[in-house]
């Protein structure tokens, strides 16, 4: 009989595809410096690669927290940890593998610590920060601020378009802003925080993430 596929298959797909895609990063890496400067066609090329394959470890890294998720009811979070550097960095890895060209991204905000599980919020981070890119027209702006026993992290776009809230809300759709959604929402449920919807500077569509500083 055949046995429904766990965690384990998710694990392992994810190692073979981040090992595979690490091979084509390295190769296009070696390409990119081996090209003259003067070539411009050849540069759009490899940096089209460059993109397609940060793109695809992402992928990686999000099979391989989902098969945290799946095993593990509760997360190892670990003593406070440097918050601030790790949104900075997910954010600048998601966005250039998915901004488009003339997309800007501002990320801002003070020092901050929380206890976390730094694997699966860099993947909140990232889910977050992909969808955005693909709702906002000019910038991404991503910020931290104090909240009640920890820290809010905002997420939100330049666009004050309806059809972006709805999809933002519409928790019954088959589609990939439900499905980033739902993900970062449970990753914030295993750090003891929430996912909230809000609406700053009008009616521009925004998403926060409110992590303890501490484990709960």
């Amino acid at each position: 009989m055949l046995q429904k596929p766990d965690s384990r298959f998710l694990s392992i797909t994810a190692h073979d595809l981040r090992g595979a895609v690490g091979v084509l990063d390295g190769a296009t890496k070696e390409l990119t410096r081996e090209l003259s400067k003067d070539n411009a066609d050849a540069t759009k090329l490899t940096q089209m690669v460059a993109r397609s394959t940060q793109r695809l470890l992402l992928l990686g890294d999000r099979l391989s927290v989902l098969a945290k998720l799946m095993d593990a009811p509760e997360l190892d979070l670990s003593e406070p940890a440097d918050l601030t550097t790790l949104l900075k960095d997910a954010a600048n890895r998601a966005f250039t593998a998915h901004a488009r060209r003339n997309l800007r991204l501002r990320v801002e905000g003070p020092p901050a610590s929380a206890a976390m599980h730094s694997q699966a919020l860099t993947g909140a981070v990232s889910e977050l920060t992909a969808l955005f890119c693909s709702f906002s027209q000019a910038e991404l702006s991503i910020t931290i601020t104090a909240a009640a026993h920890g820290w809010r992290i905002t997420f939100q776009s330049d666009n004050p378009s309806e059809s972006v809230q709805r999809a933002l809300r519409d928790r019954s759709a088959a589609t990939q802003a439900n499905a980033s959604i739902t993900f970062a929402e449970t990753v914030m449920a295993r750090h003891h925080g929430s996912l909230e919807f809000s609406e700053n500077d009008g009616s521009n569509a925004a998403v926060s993430l409110l992590i303890p500083a501490s484990a709960a």
